[in-house]
């Protein structure tokens, strides 16, 4: 019979987590550079910026998100705060426009764009929640997660 610790898969789990979150945030990235006028577009279309405005937080962002990319890849603890950290201004955000009615649709790109408010907050929660969980069973096996 094969028994699995609990340590173990509480560590499989954040792992799992961990390469989910790489591959998501890469994935949201690439779709934006593929598209730069369409997500400054999205941007524009809120009234909160002029077009330069615009222009200044899409590169902003897009440097914040390959910044987290990286981050990620080389300081897993650090990246995963970071991740919480964006994920949880993004919701905020988001929430902000949809109350001030300026939220039309998601801009992520990919298979996300244009997502309905509830999806996106949907989606964020959940992008929030799992990576609470990679922190907490990280916190739990200090030897893979130490940087």
């Amino acid at each position: 019979m094969i028994t699995i610790s609990k340590s173990s898969s509480r560590k499989n789990i954040s792992e799992i987590i961990y390469y989910f979150l790489i591959l998501f945030l890469t994935y949201v990235f690439v779709n934006k550079v593929i598209d730069i006028p369409a997500f400054t577009s999205n941007i524009f279309k809120t009234g909160l910026y002029g077009s330069l405005g615009a222009k200044i937080l899409t590169y902003l962002v897009l440097v914040i998100e390959l910044l987290n990319i990286i981050i990620l890849l080389i300081f897993k603890k650090k990246g995963l705060f970071a991740s919480l950290i964006i994920f949880m201004v993004f919701t905020i955000y988001i929430t902000f426009l949809n109350f001030t009615n300026r939220y039309e649709v998601c801009g992520c790109g990919g298979v996300l764009n244009g997502l309905s408010f509830e999806k996106h907050l949907f989606i964020n929660f959940s992008l929030i929640f799992l990576t609470i969980i990679s922190l907490k069973f990280s916190n739990e096996d200090k030897a893979s997660f130490d940087n």
